[in-house]
This record gives structure tokens, sequence and C-alpha cells, in this order.
């Protein structure tokens, strides 16, 4: 698997493995794109606030994750990401994020951390008062830190529109940032 491969490698080789995996545990594309691409916005974490029944609700969501102006420090840290499209089960996209940022983090990217696509799928209940039972496995999406998605995707040649019908097909996005 990739752990065997990735010790001789480049930075670049490993990165495109990195990609490589992300396929071969069911996302349908990655690459890897510059952090100042990554668009953030005051008004994203307004639609949370103002539109999304879960807000404050999961410690992954507002008001709970980095405001938008912690996003953007956040995103001075580093200079590349892997942008990543898959499909639902959220929790298994979620699961997929966190494999790759495990194994960037043994490939050398020590800084290595996933952003998410949309609410926590592990908790049908949250305890926003007490400790997160899984902070191993949780973690905030883009839209939560305040990165505008929609922008952020298609300045990066990836395609996204609003979906008009539940039966339209869904992609996720999701990042992982890497230094």
């Amino acid at each position: 698997m990739i752990e065997s491969k990735i010790d001789d490698c480049t930075s670049k080789d490993k990165i495109t493995l990195l990609c490589d995996e992300t396929i071969n545990l069911g996302a349908t594309f990655s690459k890897l794109i510059s952090t100042k691409s990554i668009v953030v916005e005051p008004w994203v974490q307004l639609k949370c606030r103002f539109g999304c029944p879960k807000f404050g609700k999961y410690k992954a969501c507002p008001p709970y994750t980095p405001t938008y102006k912690e996003t953007r420090e956040l995103l001075e840290c580093y200079e590349s990401a892997i942008l990543i499209e898959g499909q639902p089960p959220a929790k298994q996209f979620e699961e997929m994020l966190l494999e790759i940022e495990h194994k960037a983090n043994f490939a050398g990217f020590y800084k290595a951390f996933s952003l998410n696509a949309g609410p926590c799928p592990h908790c049908a209940v949250c305890d926003v008062d007490g400790t997160c039972i899984m902070p191993k496995d949780v973690r905030p999406s883009m839209e939560a830190c305040g990165i505008d998605v929609f922008k952020t995707v298609r300045n990066n040649g990836f395609e996204i529109k609003f979906l008009e019908h539940k039966t339209e097909y869904v992609k996720y996005f999701g990042m992982i940032l890497l230094e």
C-alpha cells in the first residue's frame, strides 16, 4: 500500500501517492491546490446560523468551529492542500478524509489536517456542553470554518452546482491541509 511506497519519495511524489490513495478509498477526484485559492468569507457562517437546523447542536458546527478570521489565520500556516471530491454516505467520506490525513502525517506532513463536508455524521445528539466522545474521528467542515466551498471548488477546476431536487447527484468536497 502507500506506506511501503512513500519512504523514498519526494514531497511531490508523496502528494501524488496521497491523491491516488483518495481514489482507492472511494473519492471521485482529488488534486493538489494552493491555499491561496481557498476563499474564506464572513457570510458563509451566516448561512449556517440562519439556514441550517443543526447550528449550535454539534461541536463540529458553528459556533464551536473556528471563525472565518481564525480560518484565514490558520490557512497562513499552510501552502497547499488536497481538495477531494466524493459522494455519500457522509460517514464513509469523513473516514476517508481521516485516513488520508493519517497517511499524510506518516508521510512527513506533520501538520496535515482534514476539513470535512457538512455536519458531523457520528452522533445523533451531540453533548455540546461536554467533551466530544470521538475527538479523533471528528473534523469541522469547510463551510463551518467560513470557507466558500462553491468559489474554492470552482477556483480549482471542479464542477459544483446548487441542487434543485433531492434526487440529484450529490457531491461532497473536503480537503486535507498539508505542510
